[in-house]
């Protein structure tokens, strides 16, 4: 009898890596779809922690002073009066915020200007609105999530 080499042949070898091309072209799209969820998951969260951080400073009187209301929103890291700006960045463990998400939940991109975080500030009503990427209701994130962000 004779014995049969336990190697594969080359047909198998190029059938296999034809699978594993066709695999890989089918999930490549979803795993980048995913991933850009997840990165819009992440700024929501962040906005809703700045919100709680602006909120927390506001009832600090000795910080209040110092928060500059907006009505209109305005950058978060061009936060007016010093020391409310520590105080709040200082809640939120950062230096800066920044945004992960470099596209909406209908995959537009946002402007390089626009990923990051914009709040208006009504201190006497103790109100607070967060936005990422846009400054419309689309994009607001606290107290509700605008239709850009989340479907």
């Amino acid at each position: 009898m004779k014995k049969r080499n336990a190697g594969f042949s080359m047909i198998e070898l190029i059938i296999v890596i034809a699978i594993m091309a066709i695999l890989t072209g089918v999930l490549a799209p979803m795993l980048v779809q995913y991933i850009n969820k997840a990165r819009l998951s992440t700024d929501i969260d962040t906005g809703k922690e700045i919100a709680k951080a602006i909120m927390t400073c506001v009832t600090d009187e000795s910080v209040k002073d110092n928060a500059v209301q907006h009505n209109s929103p305005h950058p978060v890291n061009d936060m007016d009066g010093a020391d409310f700006k520590n105080a709040v960045l200082k809640m939120l463990g950062q230096q800066t915020l920044t945004g992960k998400s470099k596209k909406d939940v209908d995959a537009q991109p946002f402007d390089a200007d626009k990923r990051q975080f914009y709040y208006t500030l009504d201190a006497d009503k103790n109100k607070v609105e967060i936005f990422y990427g846009g400054t419309t209701a689309d994009y607001e994130i606290y107290p509700r999530t605008g239709n850009k962000l989340v479907k």
